[in-house]
Formats: structure tokens, sequence, C-alpha cells
């Protein structure tokens, strides 16, 4: 087996120095002490007459070839810490001297492990990593070429020993594993994690807890220090409870997926760095690992070499998380002469809408609440209910409600389409009552309106046949989760093209794999524009809500997103992280979950419109209705997937959709027509997705009629 590195100097008296070394040639060879004893003799207060009586001691470098003889230990510390002080004080050297820490992560550790030996804030140094220097490491590692291929632990303990022999080192060349945790942290007084892996943090916090040993943590991104005092609480949550309850068992075998949203949460996404939030998003496919630069690395040494001072001193350091951001300070540039430099930065928040209404059972309704509460949960796109209903005696009237709209509803279509729903559904509802009398449309460039005209309102005779099919529409829901890719059935397929196949609509269904690949990639980058796109992402995550008041938009809960997405949430809405994506060509992780959830669908049923007007949309939205509906009673789950070019019924109109996606979506326009041609009076009204899933039905929430 080979021999373990060195890593560090050997110290030997003047009379304990082997031979070998002074008569070896290759060996260098120097002398301090002449330098130094003038140093003592210059230095202010004159040093105690015992330093200058010390004894020298003669340091050997393996490594280098090198042996220097230097002043003793005492003599060798008042020189090397001189300029510590008034920032240290003498009592403060020596109880800093006592220290034992620990540094796990020798990459932004390195950094740490060299200030706090420079400013002499430890006696002892245990340094853990498993890996050994690279050339890529060396935009941050204050190493040499001649370090590469070493383990980072023995390079950062070279390193120190050849600013201070006498300062104890001890590596851990594995890195921390649950087999030598216990050795690393025996004795420590502190530990300051810098590793890469998740769980490693976890089971370092854990034992530490345990131990009463306090953890510091600097994330070389914004300058984040977190201190965590285990020794003062005991029962303080890992990471402040940023994550959960985390115990190191339940991350055994987590892939990075699911791993790198844990740490996300812990670094606060809305708070993190654009450029790295936006490189989250792009581990495994533009970058390798976890950008860092020297400037921050090094500042990250720097804070927590200023914490360590706190605790030497006795000074207040408690738990919590601190940034020091070296851009937002110098967005705070002033001009010494009182004239600010910069401009201030503000944030506005709106207030979101929020309702409450008494449900009330339908049987309880009257025939006017029922049509109305029914035309109320028809879909629509973003949940946005682009309606106003009206009744009087004999009508109950659904108009298009211009304000309720967005980018993609070019030419409020997607809003004409919600409008046929809501019509359909009142239709229904009126006729399970007895009291359906005839429908109108009316949709031209000034009105877009469906409405309902009744008869016997209050008298009719309830029609059981209309009534299942209202219970159906009641109980409509959009289920977002993947599917079991299992077939579309050849009579399910039937049904369902009887349905949409109509004086006003026709069935285009993709049921077979190349379809569907077809589609998925579509759909992959659709999402990607939108995502990148500033306006329509600010309108994606407007639509978006945890609020449990909210009448309108999108519950966050039933996108059902896989866990890696679901934990970057606020990184993913955040417009400046996608603003770095765009620039950097980045993103593909944005549209991988959309094509995931077509790959596992049974089909994509595009419903084809005869007719482009607003009133040839809004019938179209009767059959977009009825085809939702048939598709769940066969038991299928249906999600609405429509592109984002869909409204824009030619190139140039999708182009205008995005200044800095455009061609692209111009382009995917074109693939679509070649997936689903059709005439130039029809027009793809709608893609749903439809798939098998036992996952639970997450209603959409409502504003009252």
């Amino acid at each position: 087996m080979p021999s373990a590195p060195t890593t560090a100097a050997i110290l030997y008296s003047e009379s304990e120095v082997p031979v070998s070394l002074f008569a070896d040639d290759t060996i260098d060879r120097a002398d301090l002490t002449d330098q130094t004893t003038r140093a003592l003799d210059e230095i202010l207060p004159p040093v105690d007459p015992a330093l200058r009586a010390e004894k020298p001691r003669f340091a050997y470098y393996s490594w280098r070839r090198s042996l220097i003889k230097i002043p003793g230990p005492g003599s060798f510390r008042r020189l090397r810490l001189d300029r510590n002080r008034h920032k240290l004080t003498a009592a403060d050297l020596d109880t800093a001297a006592n220290l034992r820490i620990g540094i796990v992560g020798l990459s932004v550790g390195h950094a740490i492990a060299l200030t706090l030996a420079l400013e002499g804030l430890a006696g002892e140094l245990r340094l853990a990593d498993f890996d050994d220097l690279e050339l890529t490491n060396m935009n941050r590692i204050p190493a040499t070429l001649l370090d590469i291929s070493a383990n980072k632990a023995v390079v950062a303990s070279r390193r120190i020993s050849e600013i201070d022999p006498y300062l104890k080192t001890t590596v851990f060349t594995e890195g921390i594993t649950t087999e030598n945790i216990d050795e690393f942290l025996d004795g420590l007084d502190l530990v300051v994690e810098e590793c890469d892996s998740f769980d490693v943090k976890v089971l370092v916090r854990h034992r530490c807890r345990e131990l009463g040993i306090p953890v510091l943590m600097e994330t070389s991104d914004g300058g984040t220090l977190d201190v965590e005092r285990f020794d003062l609480e005991p029962g303080r949550p890992l990471f402040h409870g940023l994550a959960g309850d985390l115990r190191i068992e339940d991350l055994v075998g987590l892939d990075r997926a699911h791993l790198t949203p844990l740490a996300v949460k812990v670094l606060e996404p809305a708070r993190v760095t654009a450029s790295m939030a936006a490189s989250a998003i792009e581990l495994g496919h533009t970058v390798t690992a976890w950008p860092q630069l020297a400037g921050d690395v090094l500042l990250g040494g720097a804070t927590v070499a200023a914490a360590v001072r706190r605790l030497v001193q006795g000074r207040p350091l408690p738990s919590g998380r601190v940034r020091f951001d070296r851009d937002t300070w110098l967005d705070g540039l002033t001009d010494p002469r009182g004239e600010s430099a910069g401009g201030s930065r503000g944030e506005s928040a709106g207030a979101a809408e929020s309702f409450a209404r008494r449900e009330i059972p339908v049987e309880e309704m009257s025939d006017l609440e029922l049509i109305t509460h029914a035309a109320s949960r028809a879909p629509s796109a973003g949940n946005q209910q682009p309606w106003r209903i009206s009744v009087d005696d004999d009508t109950v009237t659904i108009a298009l409600d211009r304000s309720r709209t967005s980018a993609l509803d070019v030419g409020h279509r997607a809003s004409a389409v919600a409008v046929g729903a809501a019509l359909h559904n009142a239709r229904v509802a009126a006729a399970s009552r007895g009291v359906l009398d005839d429908i109108e449309i009316v949709g031209d460039d000034q009105t877009v309106l469906g409405r309902v005209r009744l008869k016997g309102v209050g008298a009719g005779v309830r029609a059981p046949e209309y009534e299942r099919d209202l219970r159906a529409l009641l109980a409509r829901s959009t289920r977002r989760g993947p599917g079991d890719g299992s077939p579309l059935g050849d009579d399910d397929l039937i049904r369902l093209t009887d349905v949409a196949d109509t004086e006003a609509t026709r069935l285009v269904p993709l049921a077979d794999r190349t379809g569907l690949a077809t589609f998925a990639s579509i759909s992959d980058r659709s999402d990607r524009a939108r995502f990148l796109t500033p306006e329509l992402h600010r309108e994606m995550f407007a639509e978006l809500t945890a609020d449990p008041t909210a009448g309108a938009g999108i519950d966050i809960a039933s996108l059902d997103l896989p866990p890696a997405m679901a934990g970057m949430i606020d990184v993913l809405r955040r417009a400046d992280v996608m603003s770095l994506l765009d620039e950097w060509g980045g993103g593909a992780a944005l549209g991988a979950d959309a094509a995931a959830r077509v790959r596992t669908a049974s089909g994509i049923l595009l419903l084809v419109q005869r007719g482009r007007t607003p009133a040839d949309y809004l019938r179209a939205g009767l059959v977009v209705q009825q085809l939702w509906t048939t598709a769940e009673q066969l038991g299928y789950a249906v999600h609405p997937m429509t592109p984002a070019f869909l409204y824009a019924l030619d190139e140039a109109t999708a182009r205008t959709l995005s200044k800095n996606q455009g061609d692209l979506l111009a382009a995917l326009r074109r693939e679509m027509d070649e997936l689903c041609p059709v005439a130039d009076d029809e027009a793809v009204t709608i893609a749903l997705r439809v798939s098998r899933s036992d996952k639970p039905v997450v209603r959409s929430r409502r504003l009252a009629p």
C-alpha cells in the first residue's frame, strides 16, 4: 500500500535534525533566525526575555525538500501575530490557541482554514475532504499547479504548515463518513461545514447537535453566513428548520434531483443571487457543479474568521443567518460628501383578491342559483374565469370579460372558449331542472356572449338524464399529474370522436407514440419559451396561488410538481433568474416537466373548430366541456396543455408574443401545423392531455358568480 502523504512540517530541535538533511545537496536550507532576532529587538513593547532565550527549531518540508531554521514556538507566534494587535489582544490569542476547529470540505474550506491560520484563531485544525485537487478547482482554491491530483485536505494542511509549522493539522482524506465522524468530532470546539454533499451536511449537524458543538457554514453566494449554536440550543432544528425536520436516514438513497431542492430551500430561494438560482436549474445541463468565485470564497474565509473572533472574545454570536453581499454593498455606494452615488431600488407588491362564500348544496339551490353556479364551474385558461354572469327572470347571460385576459389569449380566443364551456354548463343545469328553452350565441368584434333562455323557472320538472350530466360537470377537474402511459382504448377513442365530431368541431387524436413524442417536444420548447419571456413568465406565476381564500388562479398544489421542481418553485418564479438563463442560452430543464407529462399520457385530444370568429371559438367551447367530461366518465384524468402560440393563428402573430423567443414560437407554430394540419377556415381550439392516473383531485377555486 502507498504510504500516507506528509501533510505537515516535521519539527526538530537543533540536536535532533538528522545528519542526512544537512548532507543531502538536493535539500534546500534556509535560516530565518538572524532576521527574526532583529525583529524581536525592534518589536514594541519589548518582548519577555524568556522569548529571547528560547531555542530555535528546524522545520522540514518533505514535499518541498526544504529545511528551515525558525524561532521557537513562543517567539515565532509573538512575531507572526504581532500585527493582530489591537484587534486581537494577547489574551484573545491565548484563548484562540486552545481552540480545536474542524473544517469539512476544503474548497471553500481552504480559504477558511487559511484565514483562521493567518489570524492565529486556532490551535488545532482538522481538515476533511475525500476529493483531489483538479484544474477546475483552481478558480477559487489558492493552490498551485504543483498541487494538482493531491488530496484537497492535504493541500490545505501543507499550505498552513508552510505558514505556521507549530499549528497542528490533522487530515481526513476519506472525507466525513458515518464510520469516522465521531473520531473527527472528538474534542472539537467548533465545526465549519463547507461540503457539497447535502446528506453529509445533515450528518454533520445531526451529530454536532447531539454533542453540543456549534456549526458555522459560509455559502459563497451573496456572502451568506449561518451560525447554528447547538452548544446553546440543543434542540435547535437543523438549518434553522428551513428544510423541515431533516433526518439523515430519510436522505439515504436520494439522488441529486431530490437533494437539490432541499439544498435550495436551505438557501432561501427568493434571496440567493440570480446567477446561483439559475445555475441550480442548469445543474446537469450546462453546468456540472455549483459555480463559485474566488472573491466570494475568500470573503467566506474572512466572514467565518470574524465569527470565530467573536467566540474568542466572548462577544455575542447567536444562531442565525447574515449576508455579506458585495454587489448589494456596491449598489449602495455613497459620496462621502453626502451626495448619493446610486439610486435605491424598491419592490411593490399587490394584494390578491380573495373571497369567501358559503357553499349551498346543489339540491337546495334555486333554478337560477344552480344555473349560475354550474356556469361558474367551467374551465378557463389560468383559471381566470373571464366572464360576467348576469340574471333576469327568464335569461342567464354569460358575457366575455375582456379585463381577465393574458398575452397568450390572442384576440380573447381562449376566453371565448371558456365562455362557451360556461354556456354548456348553464345549458345542462337548466335542462336538469326542466327549465331550458334555448341558447343564443353572440360573437363579433364588439360582443362575445352566450345566453340561456328559460321557461317556467321554479316550476320545471327535473330530468334525471341531465342531472347525471350535471353531476359530471360539477365534478369535473383538471388533473395535471403524470399518467401511467397506458394506451388510449379503441372503444374510448370512438366515444370521444363521436362527442367531438359536430357541425362546429372535429377531433384529431394523438394516440401513437410518435405523435406523442412530437407533441412532447413542442410542449417542452413552448414551456421553456414561456419561462424565458418576461411578460409570459410574469403572467404564468401571477396565475398561481397557494392562498386558500383566493377565488381565482391555479392552486400550486394542483400542479402535482415532481419533487425537484416543487422545491425550486421560488427559484422558477424569479424574473432575474430567467433573464440570466435566457442570456446563457440555458433553461433546457424548464420544459422537461411538460414533456415528461405528455410522454406518460394515453393520448392528446386536439379539438379542431370550423371557423375563426369569436362565435366559432365560443361554440367550440361547448364541445370542449362535453369532451372533457366524457373523458372523465371513461376514467381518464384530463389536463389542458395548450401550447403558448396556439391562439396566434399565423407565424407572424406567434412571433409577436415574445421579443426574445418569438422566432422559436413561430417555428413551433409551423411544427404544430405539420402535426395537426388544418384548413384555412379552421383552428385548433384546445389540446387536452388524457391519461390514467390515481393522483388525488385538487378542485379549482371559483369567484362568486
